[in-house]
């Protein structure tokens, strides 16, 4: 007798924004779907329960959109046909990529309470098809906000999935709940192994026949039906509701033909699965991506929404505290946060990006795209701009401002080298609109100018300083490295913190060498622990240029080198990545000039270059005598280059027995260890930092602005199970690239600058790793303060208790009164955090879920502080009303 009684079939439109049509024009689309698939509801209604037609809206922000302009009966009609089980709402906003962060994720989640509450539906499913991935926090988040069902679809082309598919396990969390996890096939399969275009139920029996005898062939898999979805071919993506779908579906119930085929919704996939769930095997880790690398092909924009979202931090922060009360501000910052979720939404370019990237349509869809970056920038840099003019009581007009106003959003203390622009003591009027030209979160602070000396910012706090309390620290000086070179100014290196002589820069922290002739870096001695970082002995050297191309000599067709795309292969799960593809690297081919500058407490090595690919490429590598941190800085401008290409800036470590973590919407993984089986392992997509270690040393790379690294080696296409442990590894930062064969810019001509910080430590630590690696991708937003007669300082938040413990999120709540406060520990021990609100009295606070319902009370409060407590790797949820 066979397994297999029953074929659920799920019928959707893939939501991809981009790729198939023009951005505008495809949502306009989806909309229209959700008219349609509410028509054939209403036509099948009455049918056989197995062939009623069923839709599936897999991600809630074309429904959204959809409310915003149907009239109220359209909403009853929905109403009825999701409580009657016809149509189904994912808990999925949009089908995002690694670059979110953990509060941008929440965000995304926040329409389930407005769908649950305006349908009465229960809303326990996620869905997810075509990526490859999501961040492991997220699957803590969504059993915060009630999801209970998680369904992939993944496309593996440049790509790949975990574990056995079709199946289903339960995937265990960072802080160790279970998320019931389906493994499904890719999404449209039903469409094509039924060929269901041809309307033939004899030609449908072959196709099904020949998929169904591979699951009755494999003992380990549980259930007596199998799942697949079925999209309206040709458009795989972005598709329509099939009108002959439903007809066909029922001709073959109808013949008796077996198995019987039913249309489902998520939640009947769920009950299915649920009943099997005793059976099903647990994993835990990262589900980490294969697609993210398409971030490397706007480089630019990624870096952009990045640093925008540091934006948006202190909007929500200031916020908080100082709501403004204005439709118009509301409105903008709902639209801020939009667009910064569609930037990291999966798709970067047309289906035709790569084979004609000079097509109008290329164009216009990577127009689209990098709009949602610079809109939200933009909208952010307004809003952030209104709360810190409101925070320095500045007027609109004035004459020269008397100080400085400093504000810290982050839960660290941050060790602030104060600048100031000459645009701030200029004299004669000034105007507030002239200020809020500068996005604050935009500026590149250069270390080396003029410094006033260095002020302690602690957690969630501001200070204003008159400008006449600030004196300028030792002023910077200029020499050209070259032999001979000893002294500045007449005053030997010796007597400084930070020394620079013949081919040395050094600090209290690391000793700096390099060959003045070649420009290469000889030597990064970390006299803390005494240790060498670098491997001497490698080819590369520190932060080292390298351009990978696919090598011609071996692969004429360049693309197909890596990934030789077969669609029957796909369907089945097999895997095409050709692991032994062959790459060309190239680096410099001449130093150009290599000096040092100082600053007041830090030294730059600059080095300029010829490089392929690139012109005018500049390096900066930054040492501090007041810390440890060192910051490293590219610019260049890239060439106009169409042919498969990648860019990366090398780091050989002195490693031994190495491990890696890396740390993921606001958690950290261990590469191998802490990821599924099966998952990405040849690039990693980090929300801040990658630390790579032994038992006694190890380096930590902060990544400000370009999220993707590979460790180990270069593994791009290598498909690796688990990371070989070769000692000396190769940590690659890896901020370009345009290696797809679809879905990508092909190019990316111009101007970029990228910003890493380097540190090293004997041990690693996720508690001080999180705080540096926050440290430093957050700015410190300043700007003039009009009236300043005295120095003054402020704090939102106290934050004491156990390292470990990060707010990674503090915002007004959606609910109309207090504040939301998001908490991570980062640690895998039980940490404990006070919070209090220095000049405010907290009226009422609690627990609640993602989605800030009430969840429990809190045992350990008064009116000035609360305490909370985290097991391993929690994330929290606290409303505060604060009087």
């Amino acid at each position: 007798m066979p397994k297999i009684k029953e074929v659920l079939v799920l019928h959707h439109s893939h939501l991809d924004i981009g790729y198939t049509h023009a951005q505008p024009i495809l949502l306009e689309l989806q909309k229209r779907y959700i008219d349609e698939a509410l028509q054939l509801c209403e036509l099948t209604e009455q049918w056989e329960e197995r062939d009623r037609f069923r839709w599936t809206c897999e991600s809630s922000y074309p429904v959204l959109l959809w409310l915003e302009t149907a009239g109220p009966e359209q909403v009853e009609r929905m109403k009825r046909y999701l409580n009657n089980g016809q149509l189904s709402l994912s808990a999925s906003f949009l089908h995002a990529t690694p670059l979110c962060t953990a509060e941008e994720m929440t965000r995304m989640l926040q329409p389930i309470a407005q769908l649950r509450s305006r349908f009465g539906i229960e809303m326990k499913t996620a869905i997810h098809h075509d990526v490859n991935g999501q961040p492991w926090p997220y699957g803590q988040l969504l059993l915060d906000a009630g999801i209970d069902f998680f369904i992939m679809g993944i496309n593996i082309h440049f790509g790949g999935f975990p574990l056995a598919r079709p199946g289903a396990f339960q995937w265990q969390v960072p802080d160790g709940r279970k998320l019931l996890a389906f493994n499904g096939e890719h999404y449209s399969l039903f469409s094509q192994v039924c060929d269901v275009n041809a309307t033939d139920t004899g030609i449908m029996a072959e196709g099904l026949a020949k998929y169904l005898a591979k699951i009755e062939a494999n003992p380990d898999y549980p259930f007596d039906f199998v799942y697949l979805t079925a999209t309206n071919l040709p458009l795989y993506d972005n598709n329509p509701p099939d009108r002959e779908l439903a007809e066909l579906i029922r001709r073959w119930n109808a013949e008796g033909s077996e198995p019987s085929i039913t249309f489902v919704t998520p939640e009947l996939l769920r009950e299915r699965v649920n009943a099997k769930k005793e059976l099903l095997q647990e994993h835990a880790g990262d589900w980490t991506d294969y697609w993210n690398f398409g971030s490397g092909s706007a480089a630019k924009e990624t870096k952009l929404n990045r640093r925008t979202k540091q934006g948006m931090k202190a909007v929500d922060l200031l916020d908080s505290f100082e709501k403004i009360d204005d439709v118009s501000y509301d409105r903008i910052k709902k639209q801020a946060w939009e667009q910064i979720m569609l930037y990291d939404e999966h798709t970067w370019g047309v289906f035709h990006s790569i084979s004609e990237p000079n097509h109008s349509n290329t164009d216009i869809q990577w127009m689209h795209k990098a709009h949602y970056a610079y809109q939200a920038n933009s909208l952010t840099g307004f809003l952030l701009g209104t709360q810190m003019e409101r925070l320095a009581g500045n007027p609109p007009q004035s004459e020269e401002p008397e100080g400085l106003l400093l504000a810290n959003p982050s839960s660290v203390p941050i060790a602030y080298d104060i600048q100031i622009p000459s645009s701030f003591r200029a004299s004669g009027r000034h105007l507030a609109a002239d200020r809020m030209r500068h996005v604050l979160m935009n500026n590149e602070r250069n270390p080396l100018h003029t410094s006033y000396g260095i002020v302690e910012l602690p957690p969630f706090s501001w200070r204003k300083i008159p400008f006449r309390d600030l004196k300028p620290a030792e002023p910077s000086d200029w020499i050209e490295a070259f032999p001979g070179q000893t002294e500045i100014n007449g005053e030997g290196p010796w007597e400084r913190e930070v020394v620079v002589e013949e081919g040395r820069i050094e600090t209290p922290f690391h000793r700096l060498r390099f060959n003045l002739i070649t420009g290469r870096i000889t030597s990064l001695f970390d006299k803390k622990n005494d240790w060498e970082t670098l491997d001497l002995s490698s080819p590369w050297s520190l932060f080292q240029y390298v351009q990978e191309t696919v090598d011609p000599t071996f692969h004429p067709n360049d693309r197909n080198a890596i990934f030789p795309r077969d669609v029957a292969k796909g369907n089945e799960g097999i895997s095409v990545w050709n692991h032994d593809w062959k790459a060309r690297r190239q680096t410099y081919s001449r130093l150009i000039s290599c000096r040092v500058e100082r600053g007041a407490n830090c030294a730059s090595l600059f080095l300029k270059w010829e490089a392929p690919g690139v012109e005018e490429l500049e390096q900066r590598i930054t040492l501090f005598g007041d810390r440890g941190d060192i910051e490293l800085k590219a610019s260049f401008l890239k060439e106009d280059i169409t042919t498969p290409e990648g860019t990366y800036f090398a780091f050989p470590l002195n490693l031994k027995k190495w491990r890696c973590h890396y740390d993921t919407a606001g958690q950290f993984a261990e590469m191998d260890a802490q990821q599924l089986p099966g998952v990405c392992r040849d690039y990693l997509t980090v929300d801040k930092s990658v630390s790579v270690a032994d038992e006694e040393h190890g380096v930590t790379l902060v990544c400000v602005d370009a999220p993707l690294v590979q460790v180990g080696d270069f593994h791009f296409g290598k498909e690796q199970k688990h990371v070989e442990r070769r000692d000396n590894p190769l940590l690659l930062a890896w901020p370009m690239n345009n290696y797809w064969d679809t879905n990508f810019r092909a190019r990316q001509p111009g101007f970029n600058t990228f910003t890493y910080v380097l540190s090293t430590f004997r041990e690693f630590d996720p508690a001080a790793t999180m705080a540096k690696a926050v440290q430093a991708v957050t700015p410190v937003i300043s700007i003039p303060a009009v009236v300043c007669a005295q120095e003054e300082a402020g704090r939102f938040i106290e934050l004491s208790g156990d390292e470990g413990v990060q707010l990674f999120d503090v915002k007004p709540s959606e609910k109309g009164s207090g504040i939301l406060i998001r908490l991570g520990n980062c640690t895998d021990g039980e940490t404990q955090a006070r919070i209090g609100f220095p000049g405010r009295t907290i009226e009422a606070a609690c627990h609640t879920d993602a989605l800030e319902q009430f969840r429990a009370g809190i045992d350990e409060m008064d009116g000035q502080r609360l305490t909370v407590k985290l097991e391993p790797k929690q994330m929290a949820h606290l409303l505060v009303v604060l009087a």
